[in-house]
């Protein structure tokens, strides 16, 4: 399981995403950002999704 802080990457955002990847954690951030008016999805905010998405221990 993969998780992103989307406050961590999006000011304002208070969401928590989480999928079983890490690609569809990212696709799901990417969809969260375009709901909260970001028209661009730059390629700095592509980085900041990869660098903030961390794996989450198994239990």
């Amino acid at each position: 399981m993969f998780e992103l802080n989307c406050s961590d990457v999006i000011p304002g955002c208070s969401r928590v995403i989480r999928a079983e990847s890490q690609a569809e954690v990212i696709r799901r951030a990417v969809v969260q950002a375009k709901k909260l008016g970001v028209e661009t999805i730059t390629p700095m905010m592509m980085d900041a999704f990869r660098t903030n998405v961390h794996e989450m221990p198994l239990h």
